[in-house]
């Protein structure tokens, strides 16, 4: 994992440096053109002090442009002052080359270069008081200060038309802006990234004493009511302001179902273009979801509404890879938010709403809700435990199963998982702690494999992760099984991809739903698509429950229909749960019925998504009287709105 976030940081600082490259070879240029470009702004008569004084000028310019490109690329405030700061040094030596007679000398006695962005009004400024002395012409002691910037308000509309204002150097008017100095962010979902659109046109510029207003046509897809504008002048000096700063996420809950509950937790991953993932699954948006901007990852920020009182909440952003498919690690707060990125948070029933929010200032620091451990004290990786203070697992140290009990209880489950037409994977490495001693949740890693290949299913490959998130009484699989193109037949008469035994209790699983409700049944046996959905074959969770405690697995809709994959492949009814009353085992088997076999040579790429629910005491997958407990939380989860 470390690797990996260094390599991320590379490409980084790699790609600042080019930055620098280019801005360092333009700042060399444009001083050299300072004295004979006719569009300069100079005195008729340029003595060597007014030289001088307009060519700290340039350099401060550049020196803030400088320092607004890091910013975009990294996010590194820390990083983009440190360079932003040798350029103007280096910019101030360089003036030494152009005139060796006068044999310059400078000492900086205040610098200042700042960005507030992502604002309605938002800003890029810098400040430098300069003593210099030109030796060569008897001149010592001149003191020089000076200050400029760019700030741009922006104006939601009702029209394809905006007003944006914008003002230079401590409030002045700036009318000979074009159209290519206003870039829109429009977020594309092909390439899952903010891209930049030129405004179509200007139609009317009118200033003021104090700014300029620019009445912009904005391109196709943005939304003229909430969207973000990166406004860079002649100069280089570049700002990002937004007509909005926050996301509110507003959740319907049906309290008739929640009320009873004290244990549902749910994890929320919120994904870059502004889908919300619980298990896997989508949750049900009821108005558009809004794309998350390219913040800096340390400006960004969760408050919930709790019982009717908001406050600020733990969450983690963390890197991922291969389209979520393979977590990375915590990412660094020196970072933008991008594709690879998720923000993970917590919710239940008591939360009617959460706000996303970013403090978009340059010196704005990580909340500390962003990085304290306040639920994984007791992790311990070299002992194989994670624990967040409610539920433990335990992983074996030969092989790869999962052991998990409850605080109180006396009922362990211990799950494997990955077997292939009877054989049980081989295990080459020991599993990756991901993310251990975590905010909001811990990550584990590993990949199962099969010492011989697996027999009779050639070209196969599997990746799995496991999350164990804060105040939940269960843990999260994710179970990802590749299959490559392969010349040769491969066929499945078994596939189980997680195989759940259970200390004691007995069985019940879901066989269909009546009136929004399951169906519980306490026969063991297969539980496959027998029925058309309308008529119940919904099977969302198994367990084992001896009076208050017990244990088992849920997934939501779509792990169940994954359930049935193979169905199609194999032309018969072959996915099932698969429960055992001796021994006490629920198997989740995409391919159960071995009268049933898949056969095929095409790739396919599948992740099934669960969680193994340990209880005790309270708020089982489903009760042994009445009916409500956890199932709730993948048949009917909230519906959210998002402003």
């Amino acid at each position: 994992m470390k690797k990996l976030l260094e390599k991320k940081g590379q490409f980084s600082i790699i790609a600042a440096a080019l930055v620098a490259i280019v801005l360092a070879t333009a700042l060399i240029t444009t001083y050299s053109m300072i004295r004979n470009n006719p569009l300069q702004e100079r005195p008729q008569i340029l003595g060597s002090i007014d030289e001088m004084n307009l060519a700290i000028d340039h350099i401060l310019e550049f020196a803030v442009g400088y320092y607004g490109s890091i910013l975009q690329i990294t996010g590194n405030t820390t990083y983009a002052q440190k360079l932003a700061t040798e350029y103007l040094v280096n910019g101030l030596q360089n003036i030494a080359y152009t005139h060796p007679s006068w044999n310059p000398t400078f000492e900086i006695n205040h610098l200042r270069i700042s960005a507030s962005w992502f604002n309605r009004t938002s800003s890029s400024e810098g400040a430098i008081n300069v003593t210099y002395s030109l030796a060569g012409l008897g001149i010592s002691g001149i003191k020089y200060s000076t200050s400029l910037g760019l700030k741009v308000t922006v104006n939601p509309s009702t029209t394809n038309y905006v007003l944006i204002n914008v003002s230079r150097d401590g409030g002045k008017p700036y009318p000979t802006l074009s159209k290519t100095n206003f870039l829109f962010y429009n977020y594309s979902y092909v390439e899952s990234d903010w891209e930049k659109k030129a405004g179509v046109a200007i139609t009317s510029i009118v200033s003021t004493e104090t700014y300029s207003t620019y009445e912009i046509m904005i391109p196709n897809g943005v939304d003229p009511k909430s969207y973000m504008v990166l406004s860079t002048d002649p100069r280089g000096i570049t700002v990002v302001a937004s007509t909005f700063s926050h996301y509110t996420y507003s959740f319907s809950w049906n309290q008739t179902l929640y009320s009873s509950l004290n244990q549902d937790v749910v994890v929320v991953e919120a994904l870059q273009n502004g889908s919300l993932r619980w298990l896997g699954q989508n949750l049900q948006l009821t108005t558009p979801g809004k794309p998350i901007p390219p913040v800096p990852i340390r400006a960004l920020r969760v408050n919930q509404t709790i019982n009717g009182v908001n406050r600020e909440v733990p969450f983690q952003v963390e890197d991922w890879g291969s389209a979520y498919r393979v977590p990375l690690g915590i990412s660094s707060n020196a970072s933008i938010f991008t594709s690879r990125n998720m923000l993970v948070f917590l919710w239940n029933h008591r939360i009617t709403n959460v706000t996303l929010w970013w403090d978009g200032r340059d010196k704005a620091n990580q909340t500390s809700y962003a990085f304290t451990n306040r639920y994984f004290t007791g992790d311990n990786p070299t002992a194989r435990r994670l624990t967040n203070g409610i539920l433990t697992i335990t992983i074996s140290s030969s092989g790869f199963t999962i052991t998990s009990s409850i605080q109180g209880g006396t009922i362990t489950s211990t799950a494997s998982f990955m077997r292939i037409n009877k054989e049980n994977p081989a295990y080459g490495a020991s599993p990756s702690y991901v993310i251990h001693h975590g905010i909001v949740r811990d990550i584990v890693q590993q990949e199962a494999e099969w010492s011989t290949g697996a027999p009779n299913c050639t070209n196969v490959y599997s990746q799995m992760y496991f999350t164990l998130p804060a105040n939940a009484t269960y843990y999260t699989y994710a179970l990802r099984t590749i299959f490559v193109d392969s010349l040769q037949s491969r066929t499945l008469t078994d596939l189980s991809a997680i195989r759940l035994t259970v200390s004691s209790g007995l069985q019940r699983t879901e066989n269909g739903t009546s009136g929004g409700y399951p169906v519980s049944s306490s026969n063991a046996g297969l539980f496959y698509n027998f029925t058309s959905f309308q008529n119940g074959w919904a099977h969302h969770w198994s367990e084992f429950i001896s009076g208050t405690a017990g244990a088992g697995i849920m997934f939501t809709d779509d792990a169940n229909r994954k359930l049935y994959l193979f169905d199609n492949i194999a032309g018969q009814k072959t996915g099932a749960l698969n429960v055992t009353s001796s021994g006490r085992i629920i198997e989740f088997n995409p391919v159960g019925r071995s009268q049933y076999p898949a056969s095929f040579q095409n790739s396919l790429d599948v992740t099934w998504f669960g969680a193994v629910v340990n209880f005790y005491g309270t708020d089982p997958i489903y009760p042994s009287s009445g009916n409500i407990g956890l199932w709730i939380l993948v048949e009917k989860p909230p519906t959210i709105s998002v402003n």
